[in-house]
């Protein structure tokens, strides 16, 4: 008998009410209350112009607002230091300012009105470290696209615009921005205005129609041409792209109108923006993407051709930010202490698109991954969803999963009658968890109160260890007696969860008996008839993995050589075939290579490979070899990745990968047969020698890299040039561990480094860093670096980078 841990998720359940659950101990959230303000801002109205080469932004700026307070005598904005306001007046009267590190008080002669109407007029400039971005204007290799855009979440924005700069207050704004010819302008709401100028200018201008939070503020500007869609539903959606990459628009935006029209239908609620939405990539980019409001901006590392298309699509982040239009743009939550509302909301809707095009095993998959990430998360901290420090594992995966737990205990049908209430009740405001919580009362009549202090306000996840026997009771009937001994830490944020948990016998014949247990205390015993007498094959608990939760359960390998070819679910398959692994190859290669044959998912088929890559019995070298030209690509990187002992003949049927349709798999497989057969190596480079890979040039720098194994003169500069500023920081990145790994240094590369390493993205100035710090160490380096430093090779800010990193 072995011991099967399995990690599993969020409950199936049927609708049940619970009775109010003892009031528990939260961990206290010093940022749930939101912020306290006097004023209640209505509009900004701020017309920009910018100095590109000295990244400054010159503004005049207009807010509209009315007093929440009697008697104020000041108000404060957020304004950082890079913000300097030159003019202020208050309904056309100057008004005293004075600064502090973080932003401006306004000091008034008299005391505002109650529910009066005031207007602030304010000439300021700024030179934005954060929020607002100046990409390529001063490249000098001319690698870099030229580009302006901002990133307002979480309080960016107050980087570049003297405001209120906090999601517990909605505004309408609108912008006008004057730029040079032949540059495109994006921002928020709707493009009112595109007029050319005298003076080689065209003056843009946009306004939203409804009320937003300001941290969703945005602004795009670079070389870009559209194209335009529509849904169903006449929605216009307008898709940005690089005129050079017209034919990958189709590729790029796969799916984009069938989001849109699945979030109308699936949550009740059209589109809240009515009038538009757009999309445009940026260079740079230092996350996925951000929904601010009707204009999302994403990396154009989603720039994708059909191949790149295979390694990595835009189709998830497509989905989770047009999720946002309705959870996060549309309803905002309060304060930091409920992002999940966002979040969570925005990843579960994301998951149920994928679970539209890709199917249930797809959604499932990502349920368990997600599942793994927040069990992992639990073992630093037990920090609640509902929490201003919960961090993104809780906000969006484990979030996501509570949510799909909420609807089997309600049902989809009711789960998403509450979901359009709490979305037409609040449109345009702001939110917090206990407004959900009574949007499923107000709708259900229901008292749920006990799931969101066991799920949301306290952290942890329940761990259950799970016994079963079969046995006959005192009347001599068979019956199948499960135990459930529920494990818990007696901590402040931590104890007993209660959930309703399906559990399953299936017999050997292929029937089935069910139950559904409410398992809440710390001890449960369950009795299942077992009225036809008939042998047991497995027992499932929480089949699908519905509750989130760890589980221990000790099965025997035949019980878990059942399961994994007889279970209904993908997820219980492929539990059982983790268990399998500690088991002897000569007792579980039938099944294996079962799974591996006749499985759909790749999951399945990928891990019966992990466990049968080093078998060497004729069955599986088969196995291994139609691997090679198998039609999922997810099974032939498993394969590259996973084989360690590669066979002349194997060799010979690998070399095919070397033009695969994977960018990602031609990668890997130069590198590992390159590895394996270095005899080879120029054959390999032959081959592959004009392919240049996905946006970020992968296959050409591993290409470069390995090339430099035996020619590094010859091709060591173009592999220091990928390094250099300009080029998207994907690139650099790639290159800069390329070279690392040769141990490579001269001074030109020694300058890419340092601007990389002061670079605002630190996934790429982090490499960077670590990069200089190894060469650091190295005698013949540490002398290039001092010179750099002693003799003015390098001045301004790479100076300044090299020193702080010379360490």
């Amino acid at each position: 008998m072995m011991k099967f841990i399995i990690i599993h998720l969020l409950a199936i359940c049927s609708l049940h009410t619970w009775a109010q659950s003892k009031i528990i101990s939260f961990d206290i959230d010093k940022n749930r209350p939101p912020r306290e303000h006097n004023l209640d801002f209505t509009e900004l109205k701020l017309e920009v112009n910018f100095d590109m080469q000295n990244g400054i932004v010159k503004g005049k700026l207009q807010h509209l607002f009315t007093p929440l307070q009697a008697n104020v005598n000041s108000f404060y904005l957020d304004a950082l230091d890079g913000i300097t306001i030159s003019a202020a007046n208050l309904n056309g009267k100057d008004v005293e300012m004075r600064r502090d590190t973080a932003g401006y008080t306004f000091f008034l002669s008299e005391a505002l009105q109650v529910s009066g109407k005031y207007t602030l007029n304010l000439n300021y400039t700024a030179k934005p470290k954060r929020g607002l971005y100046f990409v390529g204007w001063n490249d000098t290799l001319k690698n870099a696209k030229k580009q302006i855009w901002t990133q307002g979440q979480g309080i960016d924005n107050r980087n570049w615009i003297p405001m209120y700069d906090e999601m517990n207050d909605k505004i309408i704004s609108e912008l006008t921005i004057n730029f040079e010819n032949g540059y495109k302008v994006l921002s928020n709401g709707t493009k009112l205005q595109e007029k050319s100028n005298p003076d080689n200018t065209t003056t843009w201008k946009y306004r939203m129609t409804y009320p937003h939070a300001p941290y969703l503020i945005m602004l795009a500007i670079g070389k870009y041409d559209i194209k335009e869609i529509r849904t169903k539903s006449g929605v216009p959606i307008r898709l940005w792209y690089y005129p050079e990459h017209k034919d990958r628009v189709d590729v790029m935006y796969k799916y984009t109108t069938q989001i849109m029209e699945f979030m109308e239908r699936e949550t009740g609620v059209p589109y809240p923006w009515k009038t538009t939405y757009s999309q445009v990539p940026v260079q740079d980019y230092m996350y996925g993407a951000m929904e601010n409001t009707t204009a999302t901006v994403f990396g154009d590392f989603y720039s994708v051709d059909a191949r790149a298309f295979i390694d990595r699509s835009y189709v998830a982040t497509n989905a989770h930010e047009m999720a946002h239009m309705w959870f996060g743009d549309m309803v905002t939550a309060r304060s930091a202490a409920d992002i999940w509302l966002q979040e969570s909301f925005a990843t579960h809707y994301q998951w149920l698109f994928d679970r539209e095009v890709y199917g249930q095993d797809s959604f499932d998959w990502l349920r368990k991954g997600a599942a793994n990430a927040a069990l992992t998360a639990s073992q630093t901290d037990k920090k609640a969803v509902a929490h201003s420090e919960g961090g993104s594992t809780r906000w969006y995966p484990k979030g996501a999963f509570i949510l799909e737990m909420l609807k089997y205990i309600v049902g989809r049908e009711q789960f998403n009658k509450v979901i359009k209430y709490y979305l037409e009740k609040n449109a345009y405001k702001n939110v917090d968890s206990h407004e959900l919580l009574m949007a499923f009362h107000e709708v259900l009549g229901l008292n749920l109160s006990w799931f969101w202090e066991q799920w949301l306000y306290k952290g942890g996840e329940p761990h259950y260890e799970v016994k079963y026997r079969d046995i006959r009771n005192a009347k001599n009937e068979r019956v199948t007696e499960i135990t459930v001994a529920q494990i818990h830490e007696q901590t402040p944020t931590t104890g007993l969860f209660k959930m309703p948990v399906k559990m399953e016998v299936h017999y050997k014949d292929n029937s089935k008996d069910t139950v559904m247990v409410n398992i809440e205390n710390q001890y449960h015993t369950i009795t299942i008839p077992n009225k036809n007498n008939l042998d047991i094959s497995f027992v499932l608990f929480d089949p699908n993995n519905q509750i989130l939760k760890t589980i221990t359960f000790n099965k025997y390998q035949e019980e878990l050589i059942n399961q994994a070819i007889r279970a209904p679910y993908m997820i219980d398959k492929y539990d059982a075939l983790l268990s399998l692994r500690s088991v002897d190859i000569d007792k579980k290669r039938e099944t294996l290579l079962s799974i591996f044959i006749r499985g759909k998912f790749h999951a399945l088929r990928t891990e019966a490979l992990y466990q049968i890559v080093n078998d060497t019995a004729a069955q599986s070298q088969k196995v291994l070899m139609s691997a090679i030209t198998d039609k999922d690509v997810a099974v032939r990187k498993a394969l590259v990745s996973y084989i360690k002992n590669i066979p002349k003949d194997m060799e010979t049927e690998m070399r095919k990968l070397l033009a695969d349709s994977s960018y990602q798999l031609i990668e890997a497989t130069l590198e590992k047969l390159s590895s394996k057969f270095p005899e080879n190596v120029n054959e390999y480079l032959e081959i592959t020698k004009n392919e240049g890979g996905n946006y970020h040039k992968n296959v050409r720098i591993k290409w470069l890299e390995i090339a430099c194994d035996t020619q590094k003169d010859k091709f060591v500069q173009e592999l220091v040039n990928y390094a250099a500023p300009g080029y998207e920081f994907r690139t650099r990145t790639l290159a800069i561990e390329a070279l690392k790994r040769l141990n490579y240094l001269d001074n030109r590369l020694l300058y890419y480094l340092a601007n990389a390493s002061s670079h605002y993205n630190s996934r790429l100035a982090k490499p960077a860093e670590d990069c200089i710090q190894y060469y650091f160490k190295q005698n013949q380096y540490k002398r290039i670096m001092h010179d750099a430093i002693n003799k003015g090779i390098l001045k301004g800010a790479e100076r300044a980078s090299l020193l702080k990193n010379m360490k």
